[in-house]
């Protein structure tokens, strides 16, 4: 694991050291950091969004959780999801600026990844979906004041579950979770 810079210095966070960052390979939407694994399927992704309050994601950072983690499936045109386990603990809002506790959740998606291609058509997907095993943690950003922030930080992970370093993914995965830090608040727009 090393320290990697996020959204040019404004964010930091251990990562595997072999991780490829996508902006090197393609265009990146200014709200995404990616990272690829060079060994598997395995990419990571750390984006700044709107702060989401549908179906009591306002006050609630379980449900707010939830919302990026079908957002996730919904991207993916995943065919099932199901939430594995969830934080023990429930942060609570800080309301100055510091780097806020995240809340986490996993869980599986059934999707086709375009990578495995079977039959006579290379880059097609399968008629056999992957079970893919997917990682969310959500940072609620809340500053109020003359320059009042609001927005979701959210770090998502996925891995195809027939890989068998699943667990070694989960366990680094959390250890990074637990390292970000927001480092320059005006990498957040004024609410």
């Amino acid at each position: 694991m090393e320290v990697r810079e996020l959204f040019g210095g404004a964010m930091r966070m251990e990562l595997p050291g072999d991780y490829i960052d996508a902006s090197d390979l393609r265009q990146i939407p200014d709200n995404q950091e990616v990272f690829l694994s060079p060994s598997s399927d395995t990419s990571l992704v750390v984006e700044v969004l709107d702060w989401v309050e549908e179906g009591g994601a306002r006050d609630n950072l379980w449900e707010a959780v939830k919302f990026h983690f079908e957002s996730i499936a919904h991207d993916n045109d995943s065919l099932a999801s199901t939430i594995l386990t969830s934080s023990s603990s429930r942060p609570s809002r800080p309301t100055g600026p510091q780097t806020p506790e995240p809340i986490t959740l996993t869980g599986t998606q059934r999707v086709h990844k375009f990578s495995h291609s079977t039959g006579p058509r290379p880059g097609h997907e399968s008629d056999q979906p992957d079970e893919v095993f997917v990682g969310v943690a959500l940072w609620r950003v809340w500053i109020e004041g003359s320059r009042k922030k609001q927005a979701d930080v959210v770090c998502s992970v996925n891995v195809n579950m027939s890989k068998d370093d699943k667990k070694e993914i989960e366990s680094w995965w959390l250890k990074a979770v637990k390292s970000l830090q927001i480092l320059d608040w005006d990498l957040f727009v004024d609410a």
